[in-house]
């Protein structure tokens, strides 16, 4: 149940893979630029999702932002992830 007090907070989750594990996207796309001659080292791909929170604090929010990556948006084992506060901006 949502109490009246609460605020909603905004996180972005990037998700990419981990070093080391193939990215056959990134890989095919690094090779089509460098034919088309663009001077690029490397390219990597990965995702972006927007999360709107309901909670009693900002830290409470960001915790469940955490847990909602971990558990649900990526895969660990495969998967980093990064939490960014679209709060202050």
């Amino acid at each position: 149940m949502i109490k009246e007090e609460q605020k909603t907070f905004r996180f972005e989750v990037k998700v990419k893979l981990r070093e080391g594990i193939l990215d056959p996207q990134g890989a095919t796309t690094f090779k089509v630029l460098r034919r088309l001659n663009y001077n690029v080292e490397s390219v990597r791909f990965g995702k972006s999702i927007e999360l709107d929170i309901k909670e009693d604090s900002y830290e409470t929010a960001k915790d469940k932002a955490k847990e909602i990556a971990y558990k649900i948006l990526t895969n660990p084992v495969l998967e980093d992830f990064e939490i960014i506060d679209l709060n202050r901006k």
